[in-house]
Parts: C-alpha cells; sequence; structure tokens
C-alpha cells in the first residue's frame, strides 16, 4: 500500500475537517480517508504521522454509460445503490440492466414530482430492481428510506452539513417537519444534541427514521411524534433550545407553536422558506420583526444561509433567528 501523511481528528469533526483541508489544497486526492482507532486520518501532503493508505479507483461514470447508450443522459442522482434520472427520460430501449451495470449501481429509477399533499410523498418510478429502500451516507451519517415513498433532496446537502456542524452538544432540540431524520441525524450525531423531539406526520418518513436512528446508534436521544405538528407540537412548550422550521415553500402556520416551544429564556430558530432572490434580506427583517412582536421577546439575525434555486428566481433560504 502507498504511504501518505496524514491528518487525524475525531470522527465527528471528519467532514468539516476534510472540506477545510481540500479547500487549502493540502488533500492527497489519490488516496482516501481511513479509521485509525476512534479518529479519522485524512491523507495530506504533508505532516509528521505517515499511514498506509488504499489507492482510490478513479471511475468516470459517463465515459462508462456511453459504452451502453448512443446518446446517454448527462444528469443523474445516486442514493446508495440507486441512480435516479430527471423526470422525462425516455428509457423505453434500454438495457437496463447493463446500464446498472455501467454506473456500478443495482436499481435505476426515474424522478417525478413529489406530492403536493401535506405529506409530501415521492412518486419515483422504479424501473430497474427489486425496491426502493437505499442506504445513503453523506456526510459520515447513515439515511436509510425507500426512495418511491419518501423525498429526500440531495441539493439540501450543503444544510444538512451546516446543521451538523452547529455546537449543538448538551441542547434540546424540536425538528418541527423531520421526514426521514435530514436535520435529526446531524444534530445527534455531529452536533451530538442532547435530545432531539422529532415531529411527521408521513408514517413512511417515520419507519425511514426510525432505522436512521437505530444504524447511527441514537435512538435513545430521540423522542418521535406522529402526526399533524399542529397537535404535537402544543406537547413540546417551553423545551427547546433551538427549533428547526425545514418546511417549503412555508412553515408560517406552525410560527406561534415554533415560539412556544422555546425556553422561557429564548433560543434560536431555523426557518426555511421559499423567497424571491431580490427579495431575501427583506423578507428576513420583516420575518424578524413578526417574531420579535409575536414572542413579546428582542430578535436577532444570527445568519441568512441561501440553500439553492428552486425555481428560477426564488431560493430556499433559511434563517436562523435568536429570540432572547
Amino acid at each position: 500500500m502507498p504511504t501518505s501523511y496524514a491528518y487525524v481528528c475525531s470522527r465527528g469533526e471528519a467532514s468539516k475537517e476534510y472540506d477545510r483541508l481540500r479547500d487549502e489544497g493540502l488533500l492527497k486526492k489519490d488516496l482516501k480517508p481511513m479509521p485509525y482507532g476512534e479518529l479519522i486520518a485524512i491523507p495530506v501532503t504533508f505532516g509528521d504521522l505517515e499511514l498506509d493508505f488504499q489507492i482510490v479507483e478513479r471511475f468516470n461514470p459517463h465515459d462508462s454509460l456511453k459504452t451502453v447508450l448512443s446518446d446517454p443522459p448527462k444528469k443523474w442522482e445516486k442514493l446508495g445503490d440507486l441512480v435516479i434520472f430527471q423526470q422525462g427520460t425516455d428509457t423505453t430501449d434500454w438495457p437496463l440492466d447493463k446500464v446498472a451495470e455501467a454506473l456500478n449501481c443495482n436499481r435505476l429509477a426515474i424522478q417525478n414530482e413529489i406530492d403536493p399533499g401535506i405529506e409530501r410523498k415521492s412518486q419515483l418510478d422504479l424501473i430497474h430492481g427489486a425496491d426502493g429502500w437505499v442506504v445513503h451516507r453523506e456526510n459520515f451519517i447513515d439515511y436509510e428510506f425507500d426512495a418511491t415513498q419518501v423525498m429526500f433532496s440531495s441539493g439540501n446537502v450543503t444544510e444538512r452539513r451546516r446543521m451538523g456542524d452547529l455546537r449543538t452538544d448538551g441542547e434540546t432540540i424540536v425538528d418541527a417537519f423531520c421526514g426521514i431524520g435530514y436535520y435529526t441525524l446531524q444534530f445527534l450525531v455531529r452536533g451530538k444534541a442532547e435530545h432531539v423531539h422529532a415531529c411527521e406526520i408521513n408514517p413512511e418518513s417515520i419507519v425511514a427514521l426510525k432505522k436512521g436512528l437505530e444504524r447511527n446508534s441514537v435512538s435513545d436521544r430521540c423522542t418521535i411524534y406522529p402526526g399533524d405538528n399542529r397537535q404535537t407540537l402544543k406537547q413540546l412548550r417551553g423545551i427547546a433550545d433551538r427549533v428547526v422550521l425545514g418546511l417549503i415553500p412555508s412553515s408560517m402556520n406552525v410560527w406561534g407553536l415554533a415560539i412556544r416551544c422555546l425556553k422561557d429564556s429564548g433560543g434560536i430558530l431555523h426557518i426555511h422558506m421559499n423567497v424571491h432572490e431580490n427579495e431575501i434580506e427583506e423578507w428576513a427583517n420583516k420575518t424578524a420583526e413578526w417574531f420579535e412582536t409575536a414572542s413579546g421577546k428582542s430578535t436577532k439575525i444570527i445568519h441568512i444561509e441561501t440553500v439553492k434555486q428552486y425555481c428560477p428566481h426564488i431560493m430556499h433560504v433559511v434563517l436562523d433567528l435568536e429570540i432572547n
């Protein structure tokens, strides 16, 4: 095996440190991180500790797919061993088994619009493979879910990582629209939160959340509240250091309940919203004013995060708001 200098850090810090080393141009990109006792060793260009690493094989899926299809699609998404092509992709004449082999996966699917209903169910069309259950690893966390039943937005990867990077150790958190645990697992595994109270209306998402909690060994620090959170949030009055309102296009229906979930001393809200690209700052200020009036306490905008473009000129935005 080749040797390399290594930067060693805790598993919880590995994702953030890997990104930092990459941005600083210090990574040995032909090698991959590996466990080092209870820590993670990341190969770097110089240092004091030298270890053996495995070489990462370079695999170009686009070139591989060209050997099977004369006009292959240019974009797709991969969740675990499931590859998902964009809505409208014509697969009529595809040799599906060969396409799966070329993309180093076991199953293929076509994306469709998310069900607009309150449960926001996936309408993924599985075209090759037995079922839609996947284990998708991201930021050192395993998400386990049926992609044909529940949604998973790869475009929110930066926001999931950002939530995991927050210092939430010792905190009690309410995740008002937890889904399969997009942010819940980040808080518990990487953020070391003391406890997360997770509200979810979709039974399929709850099944997936339970599997994810068990897979990541954090079931004992999460309580799940099935059903409409306009009812379940009423049970969580005055307990939270932080509340996540992760529903788009808007979570306004439960803003008042979210305030009541915070401790008497206040706390932090993460408010997701779809906002026109030219109105983000104005929306943030008006939202802060609303919460100040509704809570009777002072508010402070900590951060405004633009997650991704939702549609032309409309951005998925997260407002981090502190209520004192």
